[in-house]
C-alpha cells in the first residue's frame, strides 16, 4: 500500500483542507448510500485490473471499480478523485479517478463505476494479506 501524496481534486479544489467532519459517513441501514470525503483518503493501492483500493485512516478501505481501459493504477505514485456533483464520494458512479501520466505532463481520467466500503476481511483479502485463523 502506498502512503504517498494523494491529490484531493474536487470541484474548484474544494475540500483539500483538513476537515472536522469526522470519518466517513458510511450508512448503517442496508441499501442506504455509503460515502466518504476525498480529503480523508490516506493511501491507495492497486487491486487488479480496473480496480483500486483507497484507505481512510487504518479502519476503512473502499473499493473503486473503474471503467474498462483505465491506466494501470499499480504504477501510479499518486492519484486524485474528482467528485461529480457533490463533495462526497458515494456508492454509485459519481466520481472520476485522476492518474497523472509517467511524464508528469497531464493526467488520465477514469470513470469510477462503483464505490463500496469493504469489511475488514474483504480488505485483507483484496490486499492479499493472509486470513487470521
Amino acid at each position: 500500500m502506498r502512503h504517498l501524496p494523494f491529490l484531493c481534486v474536487l470541484p474548484l479544489l474544494a475540500g483539500c483542507t483538513a476537515s472536522s467532519r469526522g470519518t466517513s459517513e458510511a450508512a448503517t441501514d442496508t441499501g442506504a448510500r455509503q460515502c466518504f470525503w476525498a480529503s480523508e483518503v490516506t493511501s491507495f493501492s492497486d487491486a487488479g485490473p480496473d480496480r483500486a483500493l483507497v484507505s481512510i485512516g487504518r479502519r476503512e478501505t473502499w473499493a473503486l471499480d473503474l471503467a474498462p481501459g483505465c491506466p494501470e493504477v499499480d504504477y501510479a505514485m499518486r492519484i486524485g478523485i474528482v467528485s461529480r456533483g457533490s463533495e462526497r464520494i458515494c456508492s454509485g458512479a459519481n466520481a472520476e479517478l485522476v492518474v497523472p501520466t509517467a511524464s508528469g505532463r497531464g493526467a488520465q481520467r477514469c470513470l469510477v463505476r462503483a464505490v463500496r466500503r469493504l469489511s475488514p476481511e474483504e480488505a485483507a483479502a483484496a490486499r492479499g494479506e493472509p486470513q487470521a485463523r
